[in-house]
Parts: structure tokens; sequence; C-alpha cells
């Protein structure tokens, strides 16, 4: 499922090799890794008389190919000073747009945001709205990354508000067919309805497409419908969906493979693979596992082309089961062997993702120490100076109940490290007869499951873990009621975020983990709900609970 993060002359283009939207996969296959900013056609020179920047450009996509970001980074802004100096707006915005596309492959969005703003500028200057849709399209997504629910929320309110000033009807519905989509897996996990809604609506703007538009090729507007079709079919096939409808999922994936068979020599070859994979995985939901079978051959076939990891690993396991499934154990184990391997090999590359830059950032920092804390410190009393009496009073306060968190969490931390505490001991009468034997028993087992760590699991449920523990769902829910204070779900949302927090404190290569990947670290299928859960627990997002530990470091 990586698809490859590439610089464009003529288009920049945000594709997810991101695990953040990789973890988002068993829900939905969201566009993000598809964001176009047109400019012009490839061929076309973006400041005549100094041909010099689009050579910069072109070097710039050679060496990050080659993942020289720095590289990159260098020549494209060799490329933005000269078209700076010659007053040509285009290269400007082009060489910028690409500098903030470097920065979100590297996972610095802060540093990302920053460039936005100067893309911003441009743009409104130049009143392209196709790129300013787009961009606070790429902002919206950088502030979720970053855990800023709200403010990506308002920054696809602002790409909805250009998209519709778009002048060109076809580009217009194209672009807010964008925001719709992407508005879909905002909402994932937060409203079932308003991810159906802005499904349905994306779907109903691409619809309106021009099938000979000028602006919106047929190949382009099919991909986008067969895209949209296939997630309205991951969404109606989601267990966790109350709306869920097999048969109406079934209709919208034979919508999309329709859809996909009208340009099948011309469409994204991503888009046929992330097609077959969710046809794969439905029909094995269904247990047709011939179906699924054919459709994960077909995939991993495909793949072969285009190196998608991720999706190799989803297809692999599926195969797996596809193949058990029909009694074939000596295929099923084949791919599991495949799944085993492939899937250490990913934790592998992505712990060194991990280790590499952490091992540079305490070199570093011993050497610029010193500087750093300086430099600082002199910005931090600049920027004091400079903000208003009634805003320093509201962060101040902001900011006082946010620490006082922190510090009351970590003096509970400090505490539950010093002293044992015994749990347990009030003597509860339970709503249901549970013979004191049966309860004991449960009690014990129930420290063996905590101090196992089987919270971590992905798909831990209240059947599996009744079923684990030798007893059944109301004695379970029953005796966590009474003796642990919380429902199930609140239950092991306490044991995943203290065991993350634990980690956390204790192992500082875990403050280097991306959020997506302490999400999946402590068992939760997405990083919303990762954040959400940690926040209600501890009254912040992790982002601040790391930053504070590094800064008490």
């Amino acid at each position: 499922m990586a698809k490859k993060l590439s610089l464009r002359r003529s288009e920049f283009v945000w594709q997810y090799n991101n695990p953040f939207f990789q973890r988002l996969y068993p829900v939905f296959i969201p566009l993000l890794l598809f964001l176009p900013f047109s400019m012009a056609s490839a061929k076309t020179i973006l400041c005549p008389g100094n041909e010099k920047v689009d050579q910069l450009i072109d070097n710039a996509i050679a060496v990050n190919g080659d993942g020289k970001s720095k590289e990159a980074l260098s020549l494209l802004q060799q490329a933005n000073d000269l078209a700076k100096a010659a007053g040509c707006e285009k290269g400007e915005l082009n060489t910028l747009k690409n500098i903030m596309l470097v920065y979100s492959h590297m996972y610095d969005y802060k540093k990302a945001l920053e460039i936005s703003n100067k893309v911003k500028d441009l743009a409104i200057h130049q009143k392209n709205y196709i790129i300013l849709s787009t961009l606070y399209s790429t902002r919206a997504v950088l502030y979720e990354s970053l855990g800023l629910y709200d403010e990506s929320l308002g920054e696809y309110e602002a790409s909805l508000k250009y998209a519709k000033m778009i002048a060109e009807a076809d580009r217009r519905h194209y672009e807010i067919s964008f925001v719709y989509y992407n508005l879909a897996p905002y909402y994932q996990g937060r409203s079932d309805k308003k991810v159906l809604y802005y499904l349905e609506k994306c779907r109903e703007e691409v619809l309106k497409i021009s099938d000979n538009s000028k602006d919106i090729s047929f190949k382009k507007k099919v991909d986008m419908l067969v895209s949209v079709n296939m997630n309205l079919g991951i969404h109606f096939r989601d267990s966790r969906n109350k709306t869920r409808d097999v048969k109406q999922s079934e209709f919208y994936f034979m919508e999309a493979l329709k859809q996909l068979n009208l340009v099948n020599g011309e469409i994204s070859l991503t888009t046929k693979i992330d097609l077959y994979q969710a046809l794969q995985e439905f029909y094995q939901m269904k247990k047709e596992y011939g179906k699924a079978i054919e459709y994960g051959e077909t995939m991993l076939a495909l793949e072969k082309s285009n190196s998608m990891p991720y999706n190799r690993r989803v297809g692999y396991m599926v195969l797996a089961k596809s193949y058990l499934g029909i009694g074939d154990h000596l295929t099923s184990q084949k791919y599991l062997d495949l799944f085993s391997k492939l899937n250490d090999s990913i934790n592998s590359e992505e712990k060194k993702a991990v280790e590499v830059p952490v091992k540079k950032m305490i070199s570093e920092t011993k050497i610029n120490g010193e500087k750093k804390i300086m430099r600082i410190a002199v910005i931090s009393f600049v920027t004091l100076v400079l903000i208003t009496g009634g805003m320093l009073i509201y962060r101040r306060r902001s900011n006082k109940i946010i620490h006082k968190k922190y510090e009351d969490l970590m003096t509970r931390i400090n505490h539950e490290k010093q002293q044992v505490e015994v749990k347990n001991n009030e003597v509860k009468t339970p709503s249901i007869a549970i013979t004191d034997e049966t309860l004991k028993a449960l009690l014990f087992k129930l420290e063996k499951f905590e101090a196992s760590k089987k919270y971590l699991r992905k798909d831990l449920s209240l059947t599996w873990m009744a079923s684990s523990l030798g007893t059944n769902t109301k004695y379970l829910s029953e005796v966590i009621k009474n003796y642990k204070n919380h429902n199930f779900t609140s239950y092991i949302n306490e044991l995943r975020i203290n065991y993350i927090i634990s980690m956390l404190c204790e192992n500082p290569v875990y403050r280097e983990y991306k959020i997506a990947s302490l999400a999946e670290e402590c068992g939760y299928a997405t990083p919303r709900v990762f954040v959400n859960a940690f926040k209600q627990k501890t009254g912040f997002t992790p982002s601040y609970f790391v930053e504070q530990l590094k800064a008490s470091a």
C-alpha cells in the first residue's frame, strides 16, 4: 500500500506512504494519496528565460526519488531563489509547494505548515482557486496528523469555499468531490452518518463531470468514481458501522468494478490494486473463498510491478485464511509464512526509520544543545513581548490547566512506581450471582491477563476475552464493573494508555515514534481513536505529553 511520494513540475501530489493513512485502510482508502495541484502541462516552462529553475526542480525530483530529501530541499531552495529574483511567481509557487511536499514526506508537519503559509499567499495573489482548494485540504491533513482536529476541520471548510469559486464547471465539480472525499475519513469513528453523507456527496459531484470534459480527463473521472464506490463498499462492509449492509456493500463494489472495466488499460494501477484487495477482503468476509482467492491472486500479480508491501501483507494474510477456508492447508501455510516474513521485514524497516533519526537527534543535541537553548530562550522572550495582554492571560490559564494535569499524571506515575497499591479489597455486591470460588478465579485470571499484556491485541473484544478467560461475557462484565470500576471499553482503554505512558516514560526511543506508531503499539486500529482515549484519560494529547517528557529529560 505504500505509494511513492513524488515531486512533479506540472502538479503537486501527496501520495500516502504515510503509516497514518496505511492504518486507516481497513475502513477507508483515502484519496489524500492523490491531491493534484495542476499548474501546466509537463512541457510548460515555468520561468521563460530562466530554464535553470525547471532544471533544478527536475534534479530535485530525481534525488528525492532516491531518498535524498536534504539534497532535494537544497535544490528546490536554489530554484525558489532564482524564481524569486526573476519575479517569476509561477516558479516560486511551484518550488514552495514541492518544498512543503518534502517536509510532509519527512513527517515534519509543522515545517510543512509553515511553508504552506507562503504558498497560500502566492496562490491568493494569483487568484488560483484550484491550488488554494487543494492547499487547504493538504493543510487539513497536516493538522490532523498533529492531532489538531478542530483546526483540520476549519481547513477543509476553507478548501470547500475555494473549490466552489473555481470558474470551470467540470474542474469545480472535481475539486469539490475531493474535499467531500477527504472529509469522509475525517469523520471516521465520529459519525457514520457524516461519513456516508460525504462519500455520497463526493459521488454526486463526480457524476456531474462531463465524459468529454476539456478540463478533467475521462480517466481521472473514472478513477475518482472507482475510488468513491470502493470506499462506499468498504463503509457498508465495516462491522463497526451501525448501518452495515452487506448487499449495499456488494452493490458499490460491483459499481466500482464496472467503472474499472470501462478504462481498464488506463486507470491508475494503485487504484486497481486497492479495489482488488477490497474485493478480496469482502468475499473472504462472506466466506466465498473462491472469489476471495481469485481477487487476491490478481492483486498480488499487479502488485509485483508496483511494489506496495502493505497491500501485499494484507493480501498474504487474507489468502492464508481463504485457502484454509477451502481446506487447502498447504497453500494456506505458504501464504502465512510469506505474511510472517514480510510482516517482520516491514516492522524492522519501520523500527529503523525511527532509530536513525533518534541517534542523529542525540548526536546533534550534544553538539548544538547550548545554541538551541539560547535560541529558544530568545525566541520565547520575543514571543512573550509581542503577545497581547488578553491572549497572554488566555494562554497562561490554558497552559496552567494542561500543565497541572501533566504534573498530576507524573505524580501518579511516580507514586505507582514506588508503591504497589492493593486493590479489590472492598467487599462489593454484584448484581448477578457469582460464587466466591468463581469470583476469586476470575480476578486471578484478570491479573494474569493484565500481566501478559494481551490487552494490546487489535482484535480484542469482550466475547474473545471471556472465552480466553474461560468464563461468559455477563460474569466478566460484572467483575470488571465492580472490581475494576470500569465498563469493558474504559477498562481496556485504561490498560492501554497506562502501558503507553509507561513506555514513553521509561524508554526515550518511544518518544520519537509517530502518533500512528504509538497507536498501533498499544492496540488501537487508528491514531484518532488512540488520541481521543489518551486525551480522555490524561486531559491532553500524546504529542503534548511527549513534548513535556523531552523537555524534562
